[in-house]
């Protein structure tokens, strides 16, 4: 009895130990109040479009706890909700280089219960300096790498056994989709991150070409150009059509079910709600309204370029038309809130300046053309542009080199691009201009540059 009596009064003393120490722990809990994390890295470097998630060690009412969260300097953008626990936040426009942000959580209350963050929590971050991605060519094999704005730091970020036909870069440039050659003929889809060292099968394209992928604004969506094999090997592959990849939800489908609507280098709008492809049989551009299923048709000959505004409510692009001065390629400028195209650049022109590489940077008063400099010049040059004024000053004008694929940074001052030599022996070269300069300069040998942000 008296062991039976020991026994029950220690259980007994371990259970009252136990409470008071649960009790303690709930207590201080309490105390210390709500704790909030962020997934900010540990060095505050991050890309201009990060996105920043708070997640709340207690359930949340987002619209009660977002007004907890600010930043400073202030920067457009918006906070949505993930789940119970967690909000984040999405800029609308690039972070600003040089500047030093601060994420800040305040004391208040999260949900109706009154639980509350207690204490003041901050995360600085900065943005990264954009890096350049390239293909380098040599002895039959092509792979992606990176250097920075000054041609240094060269790095290589797809294996030698891998052969790079096209690639893009994701607008918050932590990876790279590319298309490869596979065993069986067909091209499949490849993603890499920014770091290298890492490619992984992103689609499996089997017998197919999956080829000119562009990631759309936000890196959800991929569009690409599919051409399907044919019954038998001995024929041809068919024609190539836009489809597109969702990573998060895994759908993957053409964008048009009339199958006799074809198409070629896709281009996503800013806002990655219009996609514009080229349908070189029927010499149009065909664009969709992904939302609404609007689809429109402008005539164009050259297959050039569709560059959009800012806003994504116009683009430009090039065709050739016969004029009063006789045969001139044009730049078109359509405008979807009016429904309006009008002949932009070239229409009163005294010879064809073959207008043809074409990008609108991320301002609306910049943007780029090439042209040919004379008459009797079959090179192009670059000419900087403000669109409102059709004035600007040419960056790259070497008459001995021809100049093309004009790629704008994210915040729109400097431009990446393409340049042969077209007599000797030469490589090519890419060529950088920055806002503040009247020339370019060349940061290295490669092709196909593209920003990395």
């Amino acid at each position: 009895m008296k062991s039976r009596l020991s026994f029950d009064t220690v259980a007994l003393s371990v259970m009252v130990v136990l409470a008071v120490v649960i009790g303690a722990v709930i207590l201080l809990g309490e105390g210390a109040g709500v704790r909030v994390r962020t997934d900010v890295p540990v060095d505050g470097i991050v890309g201009p479009f990060q996105k920043v998630t708070f997640t709340f060690s207690d359930k949340i009412s987002a619209e009660i706890a977002s007004g907890l969260i600010s930043l400073d300097p202030i920067h457009e953008g918006y906070l949505e909700s993930l789940d119970d626990y967690s909000v984040r936040f999405v800029p609308l426009k690039p972070f600003e280089r040089d500047v030093t942000y601060t994420f800040k959580v305040i004391p208040g209350e999260i949900n109706s219960t009154t639980r509350e963050v207690k204490e003041v929590q901050n995360w600085q971050v900065q943005v990264r300096e954009p890096r350049v991605a390239y293909v380098v060519s040599a002895e039959g094999q092509s792979g992606i790498w990176s250097m920075d704005s000054f041609g240094r730091g060269a790095k290589r970020l797809t294996d030698e056994t891998v052969k790079v036909l096209s690639f893009d870069v994701a607008q918050s440039g932590e990876f790279i989709v590319f298309s490869s050659q596979n065993q069986n003929g067909g091209i499949d889809l490849w993603r890499v991150s920014r770091e290298g060292g890492d490619a992984s099968l992103l689609m499996d394209c089997g017998f197919d070409r999956c080829t000119t992928p562009v990631i759309a604004p936000g890196d959800v969506r991929i569009a690409y150009s599919r051409e399907a094999a044919g019954p038998t090997p001995d024929l041809p592959f068919g024609s190539p059509r836009i489809w597109v990849v969702d990573l998060e939800s895994g759908a993957n489908q053409a964008v048009y079910e009339d199958q006799s609507i074809l198409g070629y280098s896709p281009t996503w709008s800013p806002d990655a709600n219009r996609l514009a492809s080229f349908d070189g049989l029927t010499d149009f551009i065909n664009m969709i309204d992904l939302r609404t299923g609007e689809h429109l048709l402008f005539p164009s000959t050259t297959g050039g370029p569709v560059t959009w505004s800012p806003d994504s409510t116009r683009f430009m692009y090039t065709t050739f038309d016969q004029t009063e001065q006789g045969g001139r390629t044009l730049v078109k400028l359509a405008d979807l809130t009016t429904s309006e195209t009008l002949n932009f650049i070239g229409e009163k022109d005294q010879y064809d300046y073959s207008y043809y590489s074409v990008a609108w940077s991320p301002r609306e008063d910049r943007a780029v053309l090439s042209l040919r400099a004379a008459e009797d010049q079959p090179t192009k040059i670059l000419w900087i542009f403000d669109p409102s004024l059709l004035d600007g000053i040419v960056i790259a004008g070497d008459t001995d080199y021809t100049y093309n694929s004009p790629q704008w940074d994210v915040w729109g001052s400097a431009l990446l691009f393409q340049q042969f030599k077209l007599k000797g022996q030469y490589a090519p070269e890419i060529g950088l201009w920055q806002e503040g300069s009247n020339q370019s300069v060349v940061i290295g040998e490669g092709i196909m540059p593209q920003w990395l942000p």
